[in-house]
């Protein structure tokens, strides 16, 4: 594992090289594509993926399609971007920004995983705060950093204070003393950070504000990848304190239905298209977490794949409203009616990316629902009816999204449209190509 972190990191040193001398975008995201690929066909055919090398190196099933996508969400956060003046330090926190994540999903150290986890708000604050649309960019970026990094911070404590019982960092040692009883308190302290990353309903009100100050591949980065870190490292801990989890799992199941249905009917009143994707990503979120909390080998599963899924079609929904957002100079959907007429092409992809977004077959959302539904049913027959109600709400909105901004009549004064560009398409090609074959590929392995 150290030979393959140390040829990503000269990789990434001479993709700095390379931009002083020549200038060259494209030489970016053609690497990061390069990189992701030539990272799946080493180790997509092989039936059991498992590295331990060194003293925090790790690298399994799990920090596989993770370290995947986020080469692959980078790569297409490069393409979105105009060479300009400040090009180059924009770059370069791209680059800090992937080496963290490829960093943070091979980890097994639970401390360097903390302080990592921790150094990843520094690109995304700045991304927000430099490079954002609105005043209220500095507002959106203060709620980013209260809600994350200070709830976190007992983290650390209790970190500290695990060490102090099981003399390891380790996270293999540690999911060995799986006797460890946290109280609620205790539990809270440590899963928190995780809850909140995610984000967990109630806690939830940093991402639609972050999401709509942050410029477009702020928001692709955001619901792709940053989002995931939540989810992957409450799994990892899950798997720590199993029997802890178990005993609390009801009060998160509840939370998380909760919150589904109730942002399911906050995305049906929302005006803005981009706070609309964004809350739809907090209700697949909740979603997940009722999913994982029901502690079964296939909930995991279906979190993971669900995991995969959400960040690339909610990366491709915010793409594709910055694309209207260019050429209407407005989010709102008043303003962006009737769109089928003057770009027919447009909205056959916002028809296939909102099909997705409520997992609509042939999708990997639709895989991950399935077995996502099929796994919460079987903890309680009774919150089917919970369910219906959540996957009724989710097709509402997305059919809701989609039929507005497509049809009815144009707004008069919207006359400074232009054409889309061979590149766009390619971004949305190179969104939706995965879904499917990842699909392909689930379908070869059962």
């Amino acid at each position: 594992m150290l030979k393959y972190m140390m040829k990503f990191f000269f990789f990434f040193l001479f993709m700095n090289f390379m931009m002083i001398y020549n200038k060259k975008i494209m030489f970016y995201y053609n690497t990061y594509f390069l990189m992701s690929l030539v990272f799946l066909f080493k180790f997509m055919f092989k039936d059991l993926i498992w590295i331990s090398v060194g003293y925090f190196w790790k690298f399994d099933f799990y920090s596989f399609y993770l370290i995947l996508l986020s080469m692959w969400i980078l790569g297409l956060m490069l393409m979105v971007i105009q060479l300009q003046k400040e090009t180059l330090i924009k770059l370069m926190v791209f680059m800090m920004m992937g080496f963290i994540l490829i960093m943070l999903f091979s980890l097994s150290n639970l401390l360097v995983f903390y302080l990592i986890f921790e150094l990843s708000l520094i690109p995304t604050f700045i991304i927000i705060v430099y490079w954002g649309y609105n005043l209220e960019r500095l507002s959106a970026s203060f709620y980013l950093l209260m809600y994350t990094m200070f709830i976190s911070l007992p983290l650390l404590g209790y970190i500290m204070k695990l060490y102090k019982i099981t003399q390891t960092f380790e996270m293999e040692l540690l999911k060995m003393n799986n006797y460890i009883n946290l109280g609620l308190i205790d539990y809270l302290m440590l899963f928190m950070a995780f809850l909140i990353k995610m984000p967990i309903f109630l806690f939830h009100l940093w991402l639609p504000k972050a999401h709509v100050e942050a410029p477009v591949y702020g928001s692709m980065v955001l619901a792709g990848v940053l989002l995931k870190l939540g989810s992957y490292g409450l799994l990892r801990f899950i798997e720590i304190f199993y029997l802890s989890s178990l005993s609390y799992s009801y009060i998160f199941i509840s939370i998380g239905v909760v919150g589904a249905i109730y942002v399911s009917l906050v995305c049906l009143i929302q005006v803005d298209m981009k706070s609309l994707v964004a809350y739809s990503s907090v209700v697949h979120m909740n979603m997940m977490l009722c999913c994982l909390y029901t502690m079964m080998k296939l909930s995991f599963i279906s979190s993971y794949i669900l995991m995969i899924s959400h960040g690339l079609c909610s990366s491709g929904l915010f793409y594709m409203v910055n694309l209207y957002y260019d050429r209407s100079l407005s989010r709102l959907m008043f303003f962006n009616k009737g769109m089928l007429s003057i770009y027919p092409s447009l909205s056959l992809w916002w028809m296939i990316f909102c099909a997705m977004n409520f997992s609509f077959p042939l999708s990997l959302n639709f895989i991950s629902e399935i077995f996502l539904i099929s796994v919460i049913v079987s903890l309680d027959l009774m919150l089917m009816f919970y369910l219906v109600i959540i996957c009724f709400f989710n097709s509402a909105y997305s059919l809701y999204l989609y039929s507005y901004i497509q049809h009815g009549m144009i707004y008069v004064e919207n006359k400074k449209l232009y054409l889309i560009y061979l590149k766009d398409y390619m971004i949305l090609i190179l969104h939706f190509v995965p879904l499917i074959m990842l699909l392909f590929n689930l379908m070869m392995m059962y």
